[in-house]
């Protein structure tokens, strides 16, 4: 790869470059006209960040600089298969680094979006009917029905501000104790925008010996987001987040969560890249993260999400 430069060297991460006006001319599709109906045409005000961003230019740069290298990932010997392959790992290199994700205590696994991360996550946490699984009142549908008719749901409350009712947690902490399983919030809310104390959270979750999933979708690009290690009480066991609403929006998402957790049990999706051997009667699954990455990975995706990241 030293001879092949996908990425973008349009980057100005200089004062200047990083002022207002300056991160305006890297949002593509800042100036575009659109059409009003008395026949005219007036410069589009975009009021939809919070559903999907626009892409940034260094994004878009890097993605026609890797169209030529485009190939196969993990499935192919020639070049360009070699360089997609390695762009592939790189990518998911940067966001781990981004997340402050340790290689020996999480995994990093690349989906469509963050609905798909979390679904994953309600698959392969085999969740008993017996477990209680605590999910506040601020989630997203797609933090809330993945979980449903998997275990015991118990929701926290929220207070005349639209805030996690801390007491309320407590209490339900207090009740449930060790039968809690997983505790499910939002970083911050796509309806009012509150933002829940999550490693808090997280350190009162762990006194009970329940583990913590955080929603980064709406969190992610605008407050730093570390998962930390896993001996520190206020550690995250799961985040999910999605690149459309971090400035690349090529239909990529992650799930990082704890690598203990996806070493075993059998991944929801089966088939292609998910196996080391399969014969008639046999299956012996890849190692992580692959084996949860079933079919051909979106490679060009990824590679976009890293480059928005590192911006």
């Amino acid at each position: 790869m030293a001879d092949v430069e996908i990425h973008s060297s349009k980057v100005d991460s200089s004062k200047d470059g990083l002022r207002l006006a300056g991160v305006r001319r890297q949002i593509v599709g800042i100036d575009a006209k659109v059409p009003l109906l008395n026949g005219r045409s007036t410069t589009y005000i975009n009021l939809d960040n919070a559903a999907s961003t626009p892409s940034l230019a260094p994004v878009l740069d890097t993605i026609n600089n890797f169209m030529p290298w485009y190939s196969s990932v993990h499935r192919g010997t020639g070049f360009k298969s070699i360089v997609s392959t390695e762009a592939y790992e790189d990518a998911r290199q940067t966001v781990a680094d981004f997340f402050g994700a340790s290689n020996d205590d999480y995994v990093v696994v690349f989906g469509k979006n963050s609905t798909e991360a979390l679904n994953k996550l309600s698959y392969r946490l085999a969740l008993k009917k017996t477990d209680v699984v605590l999910v506040s009142l601020m989630e997203h549908h797609s933090n809330d029905l993945p979980w449903r008719g998997k275990a015991r749901i118990k929701r926290i409350g929220i207070d005349n501000q639209g805030r996690l009712d801390e007491e309320h947690f407590r209490k339900l902490i207090a009740k449930y104790g060790r039968q809690i399983r997983l505790v499910c919030v939002t970083g911050a809310s796509n309806v009012t925008g509150q933002m829940p104390n999550i490693h808090k959270l997280a350190r009162i979750s762990h006194g009970v010996g329940a583990q913590i999933l955080v929603d980064c979708a709406q969190l992610a690009a605008h407050r730093p987001v570390s998962v930390k290690n896993l001996t520190d009480p206020e550690h995250l066991d799961y985040i999910v987040a999605s690149a459309h609403k971090m400035y690349a929006p090529y239909g990529t998402g992650v799930l990082i969560g704890r690598r203990d957790t996806f070493e075993h049990g059998r991944p929801e999706y089966c088939g292609g890249g998910t196996i080391d051997l399969v014969t008639t009667d046999k299956v012996e699954w890849a190692g992580l993260p692959d084996r949860d990455e079933a079919g051909s990975p979106n490679v060009v995706g990824a590679v976009a999400f890293a480059a928005a990241l590192k911006y």
